[in-house]
């Protein structure tokens, strides 16, 4: 199928400005500091000298280590929030979620391909309790790093887990559009509707109705 990049452009630029991708992590310094988010960093910082006081006390326990590196991610310090997450691996080896948290942090900074490396690694240390959430957030980093065929695989895999879970349909319907399979992007949609999401409820009606203007709502409700 002809891969329309116009259409897969505009598709990503939507995504970011609507934070549709995964949790894309905005730099402190580009935010609007506002009373809420001046009270919320307190708090983060409150919460790291817990934490750093827990670790230097207890150093063979990871979990405190662990909660340093998101407190630090969520401070946005992620040079910090890594070497956290060394320190947890170094204690507990093998733990995917070390490999989830690192992959989303490296996602955030925008170092795509150490990210996946990251979630890779975290499957493959679930292999026997699939997670269809992690395959999804895998799937959304290949679709900002334009790889579609893998994005694809593994919004598939996602539904393998959990045929219920709707948001994986909604972005095989994008990837369709993208792709001029009009027929196919329509099924996914539809699906979409019928397994009860909901938070893309409008724009998946209104992309329905753009594809197919004489389609009943009720039809596919």
């Amino acid at each position: 199928m002809e891969f329309n990049r116009s259409a897969f452009l505009l598709l990503i630029a939507l995504c970011f400005t609507a934070g549709c991708l995964t949790q894309t992590i905005k730099p402190i310094s580009e935010a609007v500091i506002t009373d809420d988010e001046q009270g919320r960093s307190t708090i983060i910082d409150v919460k790291l000298e817990k934490y750093h006081r827990l670790a230097a006390e207890y150093p063979d326990n990871p979990r405190y280590q662990e909660r340093l590196a998101r407190f630090y991610w969520e401070k946005s310090d992620h040079v910090q929030a890594l070497k956290a997450l060394e320190r947890a691996e170094k204690i507990d080896p093998g733990n995917p979620r070390y490999d989830y948290l690192a992959g989303q942090i490296f996602e955030g900074i925008g170092h795509f391909t150490a990210a996946e490396k990251s979630y890779l690694a975290m499957l493959e240390a679930t292999e026997e309790k699939q997670f269809s959430g992690p395959m999804l957030q895998l799937a959304l980093l290949y679709i900002q790093m334009e790889r579609i065929d893998k994005a694809t695989t593994y919004l598939e895999k996602s539904l393998e887990v959990d045929p219920t879970f709707a948001e994986p349909y909604y972005w095989l319907g994008r990837i369709h559009i993208t792709q001029n399979q009009r027929a196919e992007a329509i099924i996914s949609f539809e699906r979409y509707l019928r397994v009860g999401g909901s938070s893309r409820q409008t724009e998946v009606l209104k992309t329905l109705q753009a594809l197919q203007p004489d389609m009943r709502i009720h039809e596919i409700r």
